[in-house]
């Protein structure tokens, strides 16, 4: 205890000096913690927009599904299955799908679309499916109506109410021909969803498809997000791997995830500088500090302070100084880094087109997660530990006569 109180009022003793290094580390977390906060959080949209948008945190797919995207490689919705996934905890819900490609008319107007065949209620309940209409109204579980996208409409010229035509090919090989009164219009972020979805409920899908009791696909979405990974393991082993599939959102979206590491070790790279910038300026400040008090030091030992107390004196007021920055600037950085989370940035202009276009919200949020203000104040300490070096060092290898004449 004696120690500590040396210490901290040796810190007091030159002020300045204190507030200096004090408010460098308070700095270096401050903008640490801003600049990754942002980052992880357009992260976390990211991955939030392609989850809610249609893919869900994982999906289950018949055994080869993905490779092979036909309605031949979908599975039948059987009782086993319906009971495994009921009796499944820590599910926000699931989505049964159907899903085909055709192409849809109006008049002289033809486009390829995706089809998907859906339980209304268990879709919004996944991708908020509800919130995306601008037109119209949603569709009944045994609806023989269409919601179709926005884009989709421009490109046919087709409005609520107007009758949308759809052929394709359906189960082994038959011929699938529908029409659908379109009840509703609805909007994606995406420019490539937005210009080819069609939504119809599950009954009227397996109708027009001629595939009774078949899905393509189950998308999960979770309560706990950070658990999505596992809950697939689970589920991936109660279905026998020769019929089932399982596959987890980055699984489906490998050029995603890539995107994301890439730009994750830019964002890395950046902050080693940054750290790099503070390190030198600590270790400066703490050379100085060192050349001011080398007479002092010699006089403490000359009366009889042992050096290893002395070492111990100098690390308790590096201490102090490292958890008063670190303190300082978290605390700063913290109602900051709430309020863009709570309220994001909204982009504007020419970046909020090429977000839009990517498929993502154009916002600029920040996460909100305890784990990366421990991390960044971790390194800080880390790299405070390090310049901790050079004053035992120094003191280790002191002279106490040249010392005094210093």
């Amino acid at each position: 205890m004696k120690v500590i109180r040396i210490a901290w009022r040796n810190l007091w003793r030159n002020k300045r000096r204190t507030m200096i290094t004090a408010t460098s580390i308070f700095f270096a977390i401050w903008f640490a913690l801003i600049m990754r906060a942002f980052q992880l959080g357009s992260y976390d949209l990211m991955v939030n927009n392609i989850v809610h948008a249609y893919s869900g945190y994982y999906q289950l797919h018949a055994k080869g599904y993905w490779d092979d995207k036909v309605l031949n490689n979908g599975f039948l919705d059987t009782p086993y299955l319906e009971q495994t996934l009921r009796s499944k905890s820590g599910l926000a819900g699931y989505a049964p799908r159907l899903e085909s490609f055709a192409l849809a008319s109006y008049g002289i107007q033809t486009k390829g679309v995706m089809v998907n065949g859906v339980n209304p209620d268990a879709e919004n309940g996944l991708t908020s499916l509800r919130k995306k209409m601008v037109k119209g109204k949603y569709l009944d579980p045994d609806d023989a109506g269409a919601l179709i996208s926005q884009r989709l409409a421009r490109h046919l010229n087709i409005s609520v109410g107007d009758t949308l035509v759809i052929i394709g090919q359906g189960f082994h090989g038959v011929s699938a021909a529908g029409i659908f009164p379109v009840r509703g219009i609805v909007h994606f972020p995406s420019p490539d969803l937005d210009s080819r979805l069609v939504y119809i409920s599950l009954p009227a899908a397996r109708n027009l498809f001629s595939a009774d009791s078949l899905l393509t696909s189950i998308a999960f979405n979770v309560i706990d997000p950070v658990s999505y990974t596992k809950m697939a393991d689970q589920l991936r082993k109660q279905l026998h791997p020769g019929i089932y599939e399982v596959m987890t959102w980055d699984q489906m979206m490998p050029d995603v995830v890539q995107q994301i590491r890439a730009d994750s070790a830019s964002g890395l790279i950046m902050l080693g500088i940054l750290y790099m910038i503070v390190g030198f300026g600590i270790f400066g400040t703490m050379l100085m500090m060192l050349n001011e008090r080398t007479r002092e030091f010699g006089m403490m030992i000359a009366i009889g302070m042992q050096k290893s107390r002395l070492m111990l004196v100098m690390v308790s007021e590096i201490l102090f100084l490292g958890l008063l920055g670190i303190v300082a600037g978290v605390a700063a950085a913290v109602p900051l880094i709430y309020y863009f989370y709570v309220h994001p940035i909204p982009l504007t202009g020419t970046m909020a087109e090429s977000t839009i276009r990517m498929g993502f919200e154009p916002l600029m949020p920040t996460a909100w997660k305890a784990s990366f203000f421990i991390a960044q104040s971790f390194v800080v300490l880390t790299i405070i530990l390090l310049v901790m070096i050079l004053p035992v060092m120094r003191i280790r290898r002191l002279k106490v006569m040249n010392a005094i004449r210093h």
